[in-house]
């Protein structure tokens, strides 16, 4: 099947949630099935002010640990989670996987972690909340609708040259989920209409994916489609479109919605991925 037909058969939209003042999106696929809790975070709803109003849940950005540490309460309180089960991704912009369980409950958040460098987070057992910070990045979860496991990551767009959501999807195939049972939520992101880039970055993605990911304008810089990229790979997975899910948002565009890094230059927050068995 070529890209552009299926790109046009995928899912599109999440589903948004407002629990008091928190406002946070999730994969309508993954809410039908009932295995999962799981949610994307918007930046509404904290307690931080300024350029990180208000659910600013960057633990590097803003000086205040009590406003980052209420943020989080709030947006694991939303989901009906506890907070002393999450664990945070040791993210370093590459593809690594690190599987979870409950022993590994506050590392990142109230105790040091010692989670190999890793973008994404599988889970497989109870009592373990996998999350993933973002701010233009794309997070995506790869869950099997029939329960069991699950996994998120942050995939920026050197974890998209490097295939990390089809390494997810290759991960729940080897640990027993059937591929037509893998369902996948592609959140809100920069997008094509403001991930301009450099010949450097565009030329990686026309090597790996081909001339499909990259918008080329006049007397412009390229454009590149992060999402086309995901699509392709998880084609490539095996995945038919129909298993596929795309939120439309662009965080960069939707200032009310999403912190963007671009857009703010560094002086923004980040919202959060939450991922847990239920």
């Amino acid at each position: 099947m070529e890209i552009s037909e299926f790109e046009k058969r995928v899912q599109r939209g999440f589903a948004r949630h407002d629990e008091g003042e928190v406002v946070y999106l999730s994969v309508p696929t993954i809410d039908e099935c009932g295995c999962f809790v799981h949610g994307f975070m918007t930046r509404h709803g904290g307690v931080s002010e300024g350029p990180y109003a208000s659910l600013n849940l960057s633990l590097t950005r803003e000086a205040s640990p009590e406003n980052k540490a209420e943020n989080f309460r709030r947006a694991v309180t939303a989901l009906g989670l506890d907070p002393a089960s999450m664990v945070l991704v040791n993210y370093e912009h590459g593809d690594g996987i690190a599987a979870v369980s409950a022993e590994d409950a506050g590392k990142g958040f109230t105790k040091p972690t010692d989670l190999p460098k890793c973008d994404g987070l599988y889970v497989d057992g109870p009592d373990i909340t996998a999350v993933t910070l973002h701010a233009d990045c794309v997070p995506v979860f790869v869950v099997d609708r029939k329960g069991g496991r699950g996994a998120v990551c942050h995939a920026g767009w050197k974890g998209t040259v490097k295939r990390l959501p089809q390494k997810l999807v290759e991960k729940l195939f080897k640990e027993g989920s059937r591929l037509e049972d893998i369902v996948v939520g592609i959140g809100p992101h920069i997008r094509s209409c403001c991930f301009e880039v450099g010949e450097d970055v565009s030329g990686v993605f026309r090597e790996e994916f081909g001339e499909e990911t990259v918008v080329s304008m006049p007397g412009e810089k390229d454009h590149v489609s992060l999402e086309r990229a995901l699509l392709l790979q998880l084609q490539d997975a095996g995945l038919a479109p129909e298993q596929v899910t795309v939120a439309e948002e662009c965080t960069f565009c939707r200032d009310d919605l999403f912190y963007s890094h671009r857009r703010d230059r560094g002086v923004t927050g980040a919202m959060g991925a939450f991922l847990a068995l239920s």
